[in-house]
């Protein structure tokens, strides 16, 4: 028997709500109560008192391409681990490693990578989902700092076989892609992924308004890095960038780090879309964590200077910061903590069709937990009931 567990004089950060000084039972694996009292809970074999620190779901990150020096792309088994050791540290206890456009021999080596390394993955580290596929099939007139060389039309059902066979017959039960569903093939490939069980969100895009909306006909139901590399907001032209704001169906999500998207954007964002249908991401790169310089990546100079990255042609090449930082930043503008972990956890869960196991802090979902206090300094972590990390 695993021992039963109940944090104690701690606030709780739900959905809607924060209980301010609330208990919460784990049973070695997952949340067994929740009260709003902490003197109304049942016999346990262990009272840890939080000292009224806040506790809050474990963060869910579905872009992250690598961070403290590991490339997803690159990545062996022995470096998935590397990287959600890290991140657990950072308060993350799910994700999605990303890769970006590549060749197919590269594609294989990280599908064989993510999925060997499944089948073993630590239960009190950050737990991998599956795979983010950023691409090969987006519009190479909005690529931002993917390498062109490598983006690809949909012309035929072999163009995407290392995503349709290889992918579907590994341990990989999350897969999703960024797809623009104007190129040749588009909205063909957007069913076809669907069927297949792909979650498709529509990025590195300049589709029209038209386009979305068949596209969303088709399977896709979500919006990468929104806005970034998409076409700009248009008073004749809405394309993807109105369509998503104006679209209650559809979810997007937004990179925090104050380089991708301005701070009054995000709020506009946030105003037209709500917590329930907005998620943050890291879009992290290997650097993330390892502090200013210059660093090789995606077999280019990648230079990083006060958090801002930053390619050969003056591109932003994905960010630094982790999604606790996203989070924080959010915070210290003034935004409810209840919406903060809807959107760094709830709301990603439910993207990859995983809340009815994680993102929340409610009776029988795992005990995938946060603990930290005033000043956003992480105390522990939790991931499926066990300690992952304890602040020193």
């Amino acid at each position: 028997m695993l021992p039963r567990v109940a944090f104690q004089h701690c606030q709780i950060i739900l959905p809607d709500a924060v209980l301010t000084d609330g208990a919460v039972v784990t049973n070695g694996r997952g949340i067994e109560h929740v009260s709003p009292r902490w003197d109304q809970i049942p016999a346990v074999d262990q009272i840890l008192d939080l000292g009224g620190r806040y506790l809050a779901p474990g963060l869910i990150d579905l872009h992250i391409h690598g961070s403290n020096g590991v490339d997803v792309l690159d990545a062996t088994a022995d470096h998935l681990a590397t990287l959600s050791r890290f991140l657990v540290k950072q308060g993350v206890t799910r994700y999605l490693p990303t890769t970006v456009p590549t060749d197919e021999s590269s594609f294989v080596r990280v599908i064989e990578a993510v999925s060997h390394y499944r089948q073993r993955q630590p239960v009190n580290l950050a737990q991998v989902l599956g795979i983010h596929f950023e691409g090969p099939f987006v519009n190479p007139s909005r690529c931002g700092a993917l390498r062109v060389e490598y983006i690809r039309d949909f012309s035929s059902a072999t163009s995407a076989d290392v995503f349709l066979d290889h992918a579907l017959t590994t341990q990989i039960p999350i897969r999703m892609m960024t797809v623009a569903p104007e190129i040749q093939g588009g909205l063909a490939l957007i069913r076809t992924l669907a069927d297949h069980g792909y979650v498709v969100s529509i990025g590195h895009s300049q589709a029209s308004f038209e386009v979305c909306e068949a596209a969303s006909a088709a399977g896709a139901r979500h919006v990468t890095h929104f806005p970034n590399a998409l076409a700009p907001l248009h008073h004749r032209q809405p394309g993807v960038f109105g369509w998503a704001l104006l679209n209650q169906n559809v979810t997007l999500d937004v990179i925090a780090d104050g380089h991708h998207v301005d701070w009054r954007v995000i709020e506009l964002i946030n105003r037209l879309k709500g917590s329930n249908q907005m998620a943050l991401i890291s879009d992290a790169i290997a650097p993330a964590g390892l502090g200013d310089g210059v660093y090789q990546v995606w077999g280019e100079t990648i230079e990083v200077t006060n958090g801002r990255t930053r390619n050969a042609s003056g591109t932003i090449a994905g960010s630094v910061i982790s999604l606790w930082d996203a989070v924080c930043n959010l915070w210290r503008r003034g935004y409810r903590l209840s919406d903060l972990f809807k959107m760094a956890s709830l709301s990603p869960a439910r993207v990859v069709g995983i809340d009815g196991l994680c993102g929340s802090i409610e009776k029988g979902k795992r005990a995938d937990l946060i603990c930290f206090d005033e000043a956003g300094a992480i105390h522990f972590v939790m991931v499926n009931g066990q300690m992952a990390y304890q602040a020193t």
